[in-house]
This record gives structure tokens, C-alpha cells and sequence, in this order.
């Protein structure tokens, strides 16, 4: 079962179609950098190195070499549909979606996917793609699938905790055939805590806990190195809280930004939030001043723990700053989150391929 994953960074979707058992013939990737985290964990796989806008279908058809691609995957960068991002729509019957510069990327994926002529393909995007422009951008998108052959299109917005993921994180998944099948998406593999219903979300406890004290022994495991101050003030955020500026104590709360307005340390949504042994994750967001802190220890995290967040495996390495690596990390789709909706996936192509 070939697939080829666009849009690849350091590499979630193909390590997702690794464990569920594709052949990965060909991944594109624009930044350098992220290209190279890729070829050191996938060593055998081809990777352009290149702007999906100027990769031509000559490009593809060299690589593959005569070779069928099942499935095409990808998550076009989606800094425009985020609800932290601009959004900035014109709400007019004149408004072509098309013609949009933060929507191009993802007419490149449906390009390319034309180009192809892949079974399925699997898309992913933030959440807040599905109500861009009240919901009428993911509408033309779909549309434009079906103008090329792919009729029966899937879409909804996962929860990565129902799937093993230690995170409060939220996708959107489009899935499209030219097959005729109509998909159902995987059932939830694991259920809220409390619920009574088991295996339980898994808890940021599950997955890095057992990384403390082998700081600077594993790859990807250094702490960052925090001001004294910043590390104190961590010391009074409660596992699973906030920051409460109120309850530090003056020489703590001072300010150290020149260009503060109200002489105290300011608070952040993600700056000073601690996590909670005994839950899922919050969102992983890219960067390394994003992460938040440990649970126990008072300091942010590591890019493995992030990355172990993330459903990484510790073999995955990532190369680069760590800024560069915490980049890499946040940005990646769980791969523990697309595995479910790959095999099932894979399950209907061989179920066709049968008759």
C-alpha cells in the first residue's frame, strides 16, 4: 500500500503510516531544516526538498517511477484558518475563495492529489478551517474534490485524547475517495476519565513521568535553562493551574519587561500554566517559550516531552535549534491520532482491491 505525504515537516503522518503499514514512496517538504529531521527517521523515503507551488507532476511521476500511490496525505500550513490567526474574510457573493493567498496551499494538495489520482486521500487542518467564512470555504473545498473524481468526502473534527493521545487536542480530518465507498470513521479507542468506560484517556503522568532525572540523557531531553526568577515563579503554579500574580511575593511580581504598563509580570494563556499529572495534556503550540511547565518539576518542558505528548516515539529524533525542534514538534499531527483513520483506511482499499 504506497502513500505519499505532502506537507511533511519532521514527520507524524509518516510515522503514522509506518505503524499502520504503507509503503511511503514520496514526501515533500519546503523547509530544509524539518526536510533533514525527516530523512534521518526516514532514511529510504524520497523527499523534495521544495515549494508544493513549483513542484510539477513531472517532478512526481520521476520519483515514483511507475509506482501507484493508494493514498495521498497531508496538512497544508493552515496559519489562515486558525482562530489565532487572521481571519479576516469579505463576506460578499464576490469573494473567491480561490484567489485567497492563505488558502492556496490547499489547492496545491487538491493539485496534486488531481495529479495522482490516489484511491483516498486524508487531509488534516485546525479545527477553525471548518467555520472559516461561516463555513463556506470548507464547502468549496469540497467541491473542488469532487469536481476531480472524489465524490464520497468524510470530514469532522477529532479529539486526539479519544484516540491514546495525552492532549487536549482538536483536528479537523477530511477523507475522500473516488471509490464509491462511503467512510465511518474509527471508533474511540479510549474514554474520559470518570466515564467508567475503559482504557481512560491517557494522562501527561502516562507518558513523561518516567523521563525524570534522565534530563540530558536522552536525545531531545535537555531543559531549558530559565532565569532564576522565572523558575521561582513557577515554583507557585499549582499542578493543573495558573499563575495567580496576586500571590507572589513582591520581588517575584516586579516586572522585568522595560515596557510593562502595569509594573507586574504579565500572564500569558501559555505562559505559567502547569500541567496536571492526572490528565490530557493541553494543546501542544509551537515554539519553545509555548510549552508549558511540568508537572512536578519548575521548569517548561523538554522537546521530548513534548514530542512523548505528541505520541513520538523516542526513537524519532529531531534536528535543529531547540527552537527549531519545539517548532517541529507543534506543528506534527499526533501520530497515535492518525493511525485509526490510515488503517481503516487501508482495511477498505484492500476490501476493493479484493473484487
Amino acid at each position: 500500500m504506497n502513500a505519499i505525504d505532502l506537507f511533511a515537516g519532521a514527520g507524524g503522518l509518516s510515522v503514522a503510516l509506518r505503524e499502520s503499514g504503507y509503503s511511503i514512496v514520496l514526501a515533500n517538504e519546503i523547509n530544509p531544516q524539518f526536510a533533514d529531521t525527516h530523512k534521518l527517521n526516514f532514511p529510504t523515503v524520497p523527499i523534495l526538498v521544495k515549494d508544493i507551488n513549483l513542484i510539477t507532476k513531472k517532478d512526481i511521476e520521476s520519483v515514483l517511477n511507475g509506482k501507484e500511490a493508494d493514498l495521498v496525505v497531508g496538512g497544508p500550513p493552515c496559519q489562515g484558518f486558525s482562530v489565532f490567526g487572521k481571519r479576516r474574510f469579505v463576506n460578499t457573493k464576490d469573494y473567491n475563495p480561490h484567489e485567497d493567498p492563505r488558502n492556496f496551499l490547499v489547492y496545491q494538495f487538491i493539485r496534486i492529489v488531481e495529479e495522482v489520482k490516489p484511491k483516498f486521500f486524508f487531509m488534516e487542518n485546525v479545527k477553525g478551517f471548518t467555520n472559516l467564512d461561516k463555513g463556506c470555504f470548507i464547502e468549496e473545498v469540497k467541491k473542488a474534490f469532487q469536481k476531480i473524481g472524489y465524490q464520497d468526502i468524510w470530514w469532522e473534527v477529532i479529539h486526539a485524547t479519544d484516540y491514546g493521545v495525552p492532549q487536549e487536542r482538536q483536528r479537523m480530518f477530511m477523507i475522500g475517495n473516488r471509490l464509491g465507498i462511503k467512510f465511518q470513521k474509527p471508533k474511540p479507542t479510549h474514554h474520559p476519565i470518570g466515564s467508567g468506560l475503559f482504557p481512560e484517556y491517557t494522562t501527561v503522568g502516562d507518558a513523561i513521568m518516567d523521563l525524570v532525572g534522565k534530563e540530558n540523557k536522552v536525545d531531545n531531553h535537555i531543559p531549558l535553562a530559565h532565569k532564576p526568577i522565572v523558575a521561582a515563579r513557577y515554583g507557585y503554579v499549582k499542578e493543573g493551574g495558573k499563575l495567580n500574580v496576586d500571590e507572589l511575593p513582591p520581588e517575584l511580581s516586579a516586572a522585568t519587561r522595560k515596557d510593562s504598563k502595569t509594573g507586574k509580570v504579565a500572564n500569558y494563556s501559555h505562559v505559567f500554566k502547569r500541567l496536571s499529572r492526572f490528565k490530557p495534556a493541553t494543546t501542544m503550540v509551537p515554539g519553545h517559550n509555548a510549552f508549558p511547565i511540568h508537572p512536578t518539576l519548575n521548569r517548561t518542558l523538554t522537546p521530548r516531552e513534548a514530542a512523548r505528548i505528541q505520541t513520538f516515539p523516542d526513537s524519532h529524533i529531531f534536528l535543529g535549534t531547540r527552537q527549531e525542534q519545539c517548532i517541529q514538534v507543534g506543528n506534527a499531527v499526533p501520530p497515535l491520532m492518525a493511525e485509526p483513520f490510515l488503517l481503516k483506511i487501508k482495511q477498505y482499499i484492500e476490501d476493493y482491491n479484493k473484487f
